[in-house]
């Protein structure tokens, strides 16, 4: 199982749950994977409206039991759980501090630029170690709507991850975890626009319509509306299979690397 949780809404689990987990997950395992959103407030993953990739299912604050069972017997990593935020992370959390995680469960905690973020993102990685003693090893963290993802970029934009040393900082998450596993979600309009479609943005780069040819058809036609349309969409297309080759693929090596499925 791999659990997405932060205290701090707003950080972007969801685009990391769908746009990043899920169709690593589906690729890995070759079938749909079960996607878990706990939230009472926000329904995020209603916006994937046409993805193939998971099985969505909602579970209230008031049933975070079922969670006990879910985590036993998962342990090939094929349920995503989306954590609300605020109370929601914390509920969840301590809920799973009564059972454990059996060693089954993989952590990812986003984050983004901002000082508040990592503050509590660290709230959330000390709630972690009051879960299972080794959970730096099961930790991930998603640097959220990254600029770049070049190296010395990011160490710039994520102060309240890396730290430096002419910007000041209350704290870091280097100052609790000695090199700390993480990777980088690239900021691009595909990820909006694939909201909007309700879809994955590697959904997308795998859809195999030709739109090239459907624009050439209409122009043909004489359907000058339809061919736009069509050129739009070849367009995102295109888009899509760069994000993926640029960005999705490098963590997708990351998460190998992490993440033993059998």
């Amino acid at each position: 199982m791999i659990i997405i949780p932060q205290t701090k809404g707003g950080v972007g689990k969801s685009t990391v749950a769908m746009q990043v987990i899920a169709p690593y997950l589906y690729k890995k395992h070759g079938k749909k994977v079960t996607y878990i959103e706990i939230d009472d407030e926000n329904n995020d993953s209603k916006s994937f409206t046409r993805t193939e990739i998971v099985n969505k299912k909602m579970l209230q604050t008031n049933h975070l039991t079922q969670l006990d069972e879910m985590i036993l017997i998962d342990d090939n990593h094929e349920i995503i759980v989306d954590v609300g935020g605020n109370k929601t992370s914390t509920l969840v959390l301590n809920e799973i501090a009564k059972v454990g995680t059996f060693g089954n469960v993989k952590w990812i905690v986003p984050m983004g630029d901002g000082e508040l973020d990592g503050k509590n993102a660290i709230a959330t990685m000390k709630k972690l170690r009051k879960i299972e003693s080794n959970s730096t090893d099961n930790l991930f963290f998603a640097l959220n709507r990254a600029i770049s993802i070049e190296p010395d970029y990011l160490e710039e934009q994520y102060v309240n991850f890396f730290g430096h040393k002419y910007l000041g900082s209350d704290s870091t998450i280097t100052d609790f975890v000695q090199d700390p596993k993480y990777f980088a979600v690239k900021n691009d309009k595909i990820i909006t626009m694939s909201r909007y479609l309700g879809s994955t943005v590697w959904e997308m780069a795998h859809n195999n319509t030709d739109f090239a040819k459907k624009a050439m058809d209409a122009k043909n036609s004489g359907d000058m509306e339809a061919a736009r349309k069509f050129l739009f969409f070849r367009r995102l297309q295109t888009e899509a299979k760069d994000y993926v080759l640029g960005t999705l693929n490098g963590i997708f090596c990351s998460l190998d690397k992490w993440i033993d499925i059998e």
